[in-house]
């Protein structure tokens, strides 16, 4: 109609890293203007729900999603990836071959199992022994690497974000199908 105008307009825009959600009035040549802020986790972009809990990393107090690969708990504190990894890193391959050791497997087995070249995982295995997640025992062809229980928190940490990973899923079915093989042949040999 004629004559007529605008007096209120609401506006909704993402938070800003690190803020929880806010609301701005401003009055804008007689028409007020309200802002408002939805939450959105500050890793994946995923919008948070006011009510559920929101996870905030202790140390940067990013907002962050439950999804297991925004969200790592270590020492009962909530991190976000980039914090988790100063503390306690750990890439995919360190991930794979303390998996091994877990399931008590030879951690040379990754290289056929999760496809990784020799030189993956050796780099692997040399930061899993400066991270002090795993020691070294005996010397050339009988050297055997055990698992620390650093390494074990580790795992345990990492556990779900990595899992998530379609490589490493894959790894994982590869593992669970070769420690079933290796059982039936346990078995097997116990009944003959």
């Amino acid at each position: 109609m004629e004559g007529e105008r605008e007096i209120l307009e609401e506006i909704a825009l993402p938070e800003r890293t690190g803020i929880l959600g806010s609301k701005t009035y401003r009055n804008v040549s007689g028409k007020i203007v309200k802002t408002t802020r939805l939450i959105f986790c500050d890793n994946c972009g995923y919008r948070l729900d006011e009510n559920k809990p929101i996870v905030i990393c202790h140390a940067c107090q990013k907002k962050l999603c439950s999804s297991h690969s925004c969200t790592f708990e270590y020492q009962r504190k909530n991190y976000c990836e980039e914090h988790i990894q100063q503390i306690l890193p750990l890439t995919v391959h360190g991930f794979e071959i303390l998996h091994c050791l877990v399931a008590e497997v030879n951690p040379s087995m990754v290289r056929e199992l999760g496809h990784v070249t020799r030189d993956a995982q050796k780099d692997a295995l040399n930061e899993l022994l400066e991270a002090e997640y795993i020691e070294k025992k005996g010397i050339s062809l009988l050297t055997i690497h055990r698992l620390l229980d650093r390494g074990i928190l580790a795992w345990k940490t990492y556990a779900s974000a990595y899992s998530h990973d379609g490589n490493v899923a894959h790894f994982e079915s590869e593992l669970a199908n070769y420690l079933q093989e290796r059982w039936m042949k346990h078995v097997s040999k116990r009944h003959t």
